[in-house]
């Protein structure tokens, strides 16, 4: 019997050994998570000293990792209006500088927020108590991931040819203010700004809890190094969509029609609870989504071209609306191709009607281009042309069939058809 309890217990404290075995970077994300949920920042609400005092945590962190600190000090203060009360918040900024002597003056923001819903009383047998939020993986994950990440990016600089600004948004629980200050006032290269991801409840797994990737909406040049990632090796894969999830500080940027990525392990029963706590969040996952996204901001870095928007410029704003052409991000109803979007439209006619041109057979030419075409309000396809290339026989291939496409259902506002435009990969490949 001795024997028996004397090896229960040496498995038992096997068990716990192993399970607490985390590498150093894994040990590392768990002690941000912990510190961002510890009670001397109370739950950081918006607009709180506790808040401030995260601030301030980052701040150091994000130093430590070899990111320049931009507004060091108070940070890029703001104030806003919760009921009758004014509130200040800030937001965190770090940069690394890219190495390109050119694309260095365009930027890729990796984002979380910091803030989450504070504290408050509540009656514990009769008597009050003061209880709060943790937010561990909402989104003391997603802070600690960024950290992460800068440290990953500063030590490895030499690869990224855009700059890379770090953002830890405050006052995202009250409704994306740091965000929306952020991308509306305070930062004047919007422009410049090629790429966002936003990471937000990043620490989950299992179930229903797997990592996934939303862009708002679609984006054929982003798809395609999402489909080049997905032939490399990783510990984790995201699942792709062109929509959104919830609402966070990637929507001020989608909204201008800059590319972004909502990057998350999903929503969960401990969500806005006293339970979403530290000891529940996969430190090992939260390491391999860090090594995704750094390569995915690494192909995003490395193109020659930004990545194309999805809204029109202040420029082509001006032009007569009746001949405007709208992005897929400013219409209420999209064209659509019979009674499916452009996913319907590749498979049921260019994957149909395209020809593998006979010289790329012979040479071993396979790729992937980019094409960009118009439909008009009359549901006729124009202005079919390529943004990205596979090379002249594939590309020529792929503008012939777009060009001889039937007619679509055009887009509306408010019930109106209008023109827009549209963005579409087309696949060439071998079979071995």
């Amino acid at each position: 019997m001795k024997r028996l309890l004397s090896l229960t217990i040496c498995i038992t404290i096997s068990v716990q050994i192993f399970a607490q075995v985390l590498s150093p970077v894994q040990a590392s994300l768990k002690k941000n998570v912990e510190v961002l949920t510890s009670d001397s920042l109370m739950g950081r609400g918006s607009g709180t000293l506790f808040e401030s005092r995260a601030a301030k945590y980052v701040t150091g962190k994000l130093a430590e990792a070899g990111a320049e600190i931009l507004y060091p000090g108070t940070g890029q203060d703001f104030s806003f209006i919760s009921g009758k009360d004014t509130l200040r918040s800030g937001n965190v900024l770090a940069i690394v500088e890219g190495i390109d002597s050119v694309l260095k003056n365009e930027y890729i923001l990796i984002a979380a927020h910091y803030d989450h819903l504070g504290r408050y009383v509540m009656k514990v047998n009769g008597r009050d108590s003061l209880v709060f939020f943790p937010g561990a993986d909402d989104n003391a994950s997603g802070i600690a991931c960024m950290i992460n990440l800068a440290r990953m990016i500063s030590d490895n600089s030499y690869l990224f040819r855009r700059s890379v600004i770090f953002a830890a948004f405050g006052a995202e629980e009250n409704g994306m203010k740091g965000s929306w200050y952020f991308a509306n006032r305070a930062f004047r290269e919007m422009p410049k700004l090629a790429y966002v991801v936003n990471l937000d409840m990043v620490g989950r797994s299992g179930g229903d809890n797997y990592l996934r990737a939303y862009t708002v909406v679609p984006n054929a040049e982003l798809s395609s190094i999402f489909t080049m990632l997905a032939d490399r090796t990783y510990r984790v894969y995201p699942k792709v969509f062109d929509t959104d999830y919830f609402p966070s500080d990637h929507q001020p940027f989608a909204s201008k029609g800059i590319p972004v990525t909502l990057v998350t392990t999903g929503i969960h029963s401990d969500y806005h609870t006293l339970r979403d706590t530290p000891d529940k969040l996969d430190y090992k996952g939260m390491e391999a989504i860090c090594e995704y996204v750094f390569d995915l901001v690494r192909a995003v870095s490395d193109r020659d071209k930004m990545l194309r928007r999805g809204v029109l410029s202040d420029d082509d704003k001006s032009i007569d609306p009746k001949n405007r052409i709208y992005s897929l991000t400013e219409v209420q109803k999209r064209a659509m191709f019979g009674n499916g979007d452009e996913k319907s439209f590749l498979e049921n006619w260019v994957y149909k009607y395209i020809k593998y041109p006979e010289d790329a057979l012979n040479s071993g030419l396979q790729g992937r281009c980019i094409v960009e075409f118009v439909v008009e309000k009359s549901g006729s396809v124009t202005d079919v042309q390529i943004v990205e290339s596979a090379g002249a026989s594939l590309d020529d291939e792929a503008v012939k069939v777009i060009k001889a496409s039937p007619k679509w259902k055009p887009a509306k506002i408010n019930g109106t058809p209008v023109r827009s435009r549209l963005s579409l990969p087309v696949e060439f490949r071998l079979r071995r």
